[in-house]
């Protein structure tokens, strides 16, 4: 498969990815930790959306190589 194609797979799986954890995990945060969970929350949303990103890039590379 081109690697083109398969950047634009892999982004719009981890831009899926990361709207669906932008809604859900702050939803999870227990009721004591409500201010500060949620923008944790989010912080992590972001963070996995940075690492699925990264490692879809390193796999891509590989195979392409």
């Amino acid at each position: 498969m081109d690697a083109r194609v398969l950047d634009v797979l892999t982004g719009a799986a981890s831009l899926l990815l990361f709207v669906v954890l932008l809604v859900a995990l702050p939803g999870v945060v227990p009721e004591g930790m409500q201010p500060e969970g949620i923008g944790l929350a989010y912080v992590a949303a972001f963070v996995i959306f940075l690492v699925t990103m990264s490692g879809a890039g390193y796999i891509i590379k590989e195979k392409i190589s």
